[in-house]
């Protein structure tokens, strides 16, 4: 077999991994949504807020690439389901922040806690240079992946 045919039958090998990982993904944030009762985007925005503190909504809004009228939207439920809080800046009342309750921060922690779990068996069904070359794929992955905002 040529090099050539190589190289198309491991990039069709991906791309049949890459459908599998969508499918996957997808059962992951079903998972969130079961367990937590959230939405996926709403356990990003929870993850956002409690490793970044309370952030603006504008920058909330840019860096999730979604119009502050959407985000608007999506808090608004947030705050209903007492996960996420908007408090008004004491500088300039114009300006609003988004920060977590402690419902929210619990939740965190237990997904934490899922994630990691995920984490601990992948490491110990594979050996430590395996594991190490996942992760670095993993990082790879994302970096080649997610476009830049």
């Amino acid at each position: 077999m040529s090099s050539e045919n190589i190289l198309d039958n491991n990039v069709k090998k991906l791309e049949e991994s890459l459908f599998v990982l969508n499918y996957a993904f997808r059962k992951h944030r079903d998972y969130i949504k079961e367990k937590f009762k959230i939405s996926a985007l709403e356990m990003e925005l929870i993850q956002f807020v409690v490793q970044n503190g309370p952030q603006k909504m504008k920058t909330v809004s840019e860096f999730f690439d979604i119009k502050l009228s959407t985000l608007t939207s999506i808090i608004d439920k947030a705050e209903n389901q007492k996960i996420l809080k908007r408090t008004n800046s004491k500088e300039d009342r114009r300006v609003v922040f988004l920060d977590c309750t402690r419902k929210g921060k619990s939740i965190y922690e237990e997904y934490g806690k899922f994630l990691h779990e995920i984490a601990f068996r992948m490491q110990t069904n594979l050996n430590q240079d395996q594991f190490h070359k996942f992760v670095e794929s993993i990082e790879t992955f994302t970096q080649i992946s997610v476009p830049a905002n």
